[in-house]
């Protein structure tokens, strides 16, 4: 309960505060106007997202084919390789979509860039197990390993059932770099 005098004073208060914010009215108009310094975490938030939902449609790909590898028994491929690539790009967009959703990860993170890693980790996942096969024969078998090492290339890229090698391509067209002849330069007096 309040008394008729706190009514009062809370009127004679107010009436305080605003004849303060009348007389102090010209002196915030004349302060210069500051610019406040941008977010640096602002900044970096969506490369970092993009890069983080790159990785996780990479990371995709390597559960779908883990749990393939484990629910068929440890057949590597089918008939068909172009359509088993299409079978483990599928599963993996799905696991990268739940695990956005799970994550609460929205924006441009969840539209194209975990499909970017999938489609990345499809074409280049035995380059991976050339350069670390220990680690996936934790995950997989030394079988499997051993058959994605025997009948893959390092330095290439995987579609359809194809490798292409591109790191071989790249290196004929540089060629070796003790074998290359410098170009000739014609030296003139200087004088037209």
């Amino acid at each position: 309960m309040s008394s008729p005098q706190g009514n009062g004073l809370g009127r004679g208060f107010q009436s305080r505060l605003n004849r303060v914010a009348e007389n102090r009215a010209p002196i915030e108009a004349a302060k210069p106007q500051v610019e406040l310094l941008p977010d640096w975490k602002a900044k970096f938030k969506l490369p970092v997202t993009l890069v983080a939902a790159v990785l996780l449609g990479m990371l995709a790909v390597f559960i779908a084919r883990a749990a393939r590898f484990h629910v068929m028994g440890g057949v590597q491929t089918g008939v068909n390789p172009g359509f088993n690539m299409i079978i483990v790009a599928g599963v993996a967009i799905i696991c990268a979509v739940l695990i956005l959703r799970l994550l609460n990860i929205k924006g441009y993170a969840s539209s194209a860039a975990p499909a970017v890693g999938v489609f990345a980790m499809i074409g280049l996942m035995h380059n991976f197990v050339h350069a670390a096969p220990g680690a996936f024969e934790l995950f997989f078998s030394k079988e499997w390993t051993d058959d994605v090492i025997s009948y893959s290339e390092p330095g290439s890229i995987y579609f359809g059932g194809n490798y292409f090698n591109v790191l071989n391509s790249l290196e004929d067209i540089a060629g070796d770099p003790e074998e290359q002849e410098l170009p000739k330069v014609r030296r003139g007096t200087g004088l037209s």
